[in-house]
């Protein structure tokens, strides 16, 4: 887990980068400029174990997400918040997984856990918002167990924040379809804490801008700011094969 001292180290990297919104008087536009759909584009530095630390961009509407690695072109995620679904899109075979979802309760989980939401007095503020730590941690006879750390920019951005936070409860519906909720050596209790029953409780706080994890990932807001992109981002290839995958089964949905 990072210490306090990386992490003051990291926001203030971080932070640097961040702007805040100012309103831009209107031009006159060209019919491709009216058509153009105002997102939200939140740019990430991402790490995780074995691989070099890469660069990923989300572009967030008011009903899609989409997830794009910068430099690779080998495929990009969709979110639908309307439909509740998820495709994952491979260049590589032409085809789509569609991750529908999945309604589950924490109260289901093997492991219960704890919150701990404190700010950070001597942090910068961000747009003029307070930054607090979220952790989530366990807690037995033995030892207490922290499983995930974020920063968080008090009420930054709700909407945005209420995009990812749907998000996350379908990829981790899926992952709660797939369990069998026995906690051992490798099925830790923060394994199901951080991975498996993560609702993205932290989101309804407002915005992470740095991520540490149980697994090992972790993930630093670098920039926010509003862009125009064609509609047609949020689109996927309608002729490519589409398929979804259970615990036992991949089904073709062609």
């Amino acid at each position: 887990m990072m210490n306090i001292l990386n992490i003051k180290t990291f926001l203030l990297s971080a932070l640097i980068a961040l702007p805040a919104y100012q309103a831009v008087a209107e031009q006159s536009k060209s019919a491709e400029e009216t058509s153009a759909a105002e997102v939200y584009q939140l740019s990430y530095i991402e790490r995780e174990p074995g691989v070099d630390d890469y660069e990923v961009n989300m572009l967030v509407s008011d009903r899609y997400i989409r997830v794009d690695e910068v430099g690779e072109d080998s495929g990009f995620i969709i979110y639908d918040d309307k439909l509740k679904k998820i495709f994952s899109v491979s260049h590589f075979d032409k085809s789509v997984l569609v991750i529908n979802e999945h309604v589950f309760s924490e109260k289901d989980s093997p492991v219960k856990h704890e919150v701990e939401y404190l700010e950070l007095a001597d942090a910068p503020s961000v747009s003029g918002k307070a930054i607090y730590n979220y952790r989530v941690f366990t807690e037995s006879k033995e030892n207490e167990e922290t499983c995930a750390e974020l920063q968080i920019v008090d009420g930054l951005l709700p909407d945005v924040s209420r995009m990812l936070r749907n998000y996350q409860k379908v990829v981790s519906g899926q992952h709660v379809k797939m369990t069998n909720n026995i906690v051992d050596e490798i099925q830790t209790p923060c394994f199901y804490v951080d991975q498996i029953y993560n609702t993205g409780a932290y989101y309804d706080k407002g915005l992470p801008i740095q991520e540490w994890h149980s697994n090992e990932r972790s993930k630093i807001l670098t920039t926010y700011k509003k862009v125009k992109v064609d509609p047609g981002k949020f689109n996927y290839p309608e002729e490519y094969r589409k398929f979804s995958v259970d615990d036992s089964t991949r089904m073709s949905l062609d």
